[in-house]
């Protein structure tokens, strides 16, 4: 289960391999959740932005589930120390009250920080789009595709080492 925050939901929704957007490919069969919070920021503010239009119509078709996680609880209490959206924080929240078995799908170095200091479960999206070729859930031929067309938003290293981390998988 994997829980987005707003980043890479925007960026798979902006790019593309073909005629496909990255999140079309990408979220195929993967059980993904974002919190309301992450819906505001990404579809209801992003309007008629092409991005906004792909990841309302991904929630329609069921590839991803907006679940609350609203109740205020430690987790929230522990964010206020940090300057983290607000899909952030609630992303974080929602995955620690979906378990361990819950893995938070963030491009924001900040919030892969406090996760890791907050024990929560988080990976880039790189190596989301990674782990499902690993587990065999995503071809390793889309998932190269994928890395390529994200390639621009990343710093340098990190595609070449995503792509060199695919290789060893042949």
């Amino acid at each position: 289960m994997f829980v987005f925050d707003a980043s890479p939901l925007v960026a798979s929704c902006q790019f593309t391999v073909g005629r496909r957007a990255v999140a079309e490919i990408a979220l195929a069969d993967a059980d993904v959740r974002i919190p309301p919070a992450v819906y505001a920021e990404v579809v209801t503010r992003g309007g008629a932005r092409p991005d906004a239009l792909i990841a309302a119509g991904l929630i329609t078709a069921g590839y991803i589930r907006v679940i609350d996680a609203t109740e205020v609880g430690e987790v929230l209490e522990d964010l206020q120390h940090y300057q983290l959206g607000h899909g952030e924080q609630e992303a974080l929240t929602l995955t620690t009250r979906l378990g361990s078995s819950a893995v938070m799908v963030t491009d924001d170095f900040l919030a892969l920080i406090v996760a890791n200091r907050l024990g929560i479960s988080c990976q880039l999206f790189l190596d989301f789009v990674v782990g499902r070729a690993t587990r065999g859930e995503l071809p390793a031929v889309e998932a190269q595709h994928i890395l390529r067309a994200v390639s621009p938003r990343y710093p340098s290293g990190f595609v070449p080492h995503s792509l060199a981390m695919l290789r060893r998988l042949s």
